[in-house]
């Protein structure tokens, strides 16, 4: 990546995330106030929301730190305890907050009623497992025209599980038959995901299959990326190119593919673009992955309260609310679990099999 290639932390990959973060923010301040996707402005001109482009950019950006992790040290052990310490401490308290904090808070059931109700459980177990995310809580937000819907931005995170396997299965191939391989087999994947970008066309497939498609490809466009980074010159004129590409290829089955590489390469562009002043405030904490997993359901309080609320003022209002919330989840949750994973592993390394006790 040229002069633009830097290491260490001289990137902007904090301003990103919390942009990306952001904007998922502003596309569901639509969607809560008008029950509508198409509400939001930006889906009228490309199509699609400006919260499933962040959605590109976060994968693309995981798929990208979580290769430089591994080819910094292949301890899958140590990977694993890593992202799921990145995951799950954080949604645990989103989880809770949502469900026995506000539901039983603002729930139209009395509360024998909304804690014996079998959509409790089924909302705490689908949405800590991340496989289920999509079930409501008990009389909680019926009425509004997000009905019923609780943590909409939790649907990708068993994509992000699921990418996060794939890639250490990879790596622990790479170990077996040499470091090459694992460039070797992101571009396999990447080559598949064309392949059922053109195979299945977004009219006709829908569901997990679809949001694999679409989620794959930014994340091992990362992958790919970060291999391969002393190969690709990043510039302007390079943004200017995939863009023209981008619009001759969208009335096509390869539209999207365009698409996710453009913002793929615009996002590392960015990221290693030199002298953007913001990059001290990475001092202050890795916000982000709070605001994508708990605004949903403030925006959701908020309209509840105020019903005759616009879009931009719930945005502003509900990023008020959440990112102190998120500040203070990273601060007192998200980076002490971080910073125990040393912990974590050494444990685990004693228990296992054949291992001696300490």
């Amino acid at each position: 990546m040229t002069i633009h290639a830097r290491s260490g932390r001289d990137n902007n990959f904090h301003l990103i995330r919390h942009a990306a973060a952001a904007a998922v923010v502003l596309t569901h301040s639509y969607s809560v106030v008008t029950g509508r996707f198409e509400s939001e402005p930006l889906v009228a001109w490309f199509g699609t929301s400006i919260g499933l482009y962040a959605v590109s950019v976060f994968f693309v950006l995981s798929g990208f730190l979580v290769a430089q992790s591994l080819a910094a040290s292949a301890d899958l052990i140590r990977f694993a305890v890593s992202r799921m310490l990145r995951i799950f401490p954080a949604l645990m308290i989103a989880v809770a907050l949502a469900s026995l904090v506000i539901g039983p808070l603002l729930t139209q059931l009395p509360a024998g009623a909304y804690f014996a109700d079998p959509d409790l459980a089924r909302y705490i177990v689908g949405s800590l497992s991340t496989l289920a995310t999509d079930h409501h809580l008990p009389g909680l937000f019926a009425a509004l025209p997000e009905s019923g819907r609780v943590n909409v931005p939790l649907w990708t995170l068993k994509y992000e599980i699921a990418a996060y396997i794939s890639l250490a299965t990879i790596a622990a191939s790479a170990l077996l038959v040499g470091a090459r391989f694992m460039i070797w087999a992101a571009g396999a994947v990447i080559m598949v995901c064309i392949v059922a970008h053109a195979a299945f066309p977004d009219d006709e497939v829908t569901g997990s299959l679809h949001n694999a498609i679409h989620l794959f490809l930014p994340f091992y466009l990362g992958v790919a990326a970060y291999h391969l980074r002393r190969l690709i010159p990043l510039a302007a004129s390079g943004i200017v190119l995939l863009a023209g590409v981008a619009v001759l290829l969208a009335p096509t089955v390869l539209g999207s593919v365009a698409e996710s590489v453009l913002i793929a390469y615009s996002v590392l562009w960015l990221a290693f673009l030199p002298g953007i002043p913001t990059r001290g405030l990475e001092r202050l904490g890795d916000a982000s992955y709070g605001i994508y997993i708990y605004a949903f359901p403030i925006q959701q309080l908020l309209r509840l309260l105020y019903p005759g609320i616009e879009p931009l003022a719930l945005f502003c209002a509900s990023l008020a609310v959440t990112v102190p919330l998120a500040f203070a989840s990273w601060h007192l949750i998200e980076k002490p679990c971080l910073d125990a994973r040393g912990l974590i592993v050494s444990a685990l390394r004693r228990d296992r099999p054949g291992t001696a006790r300490a």
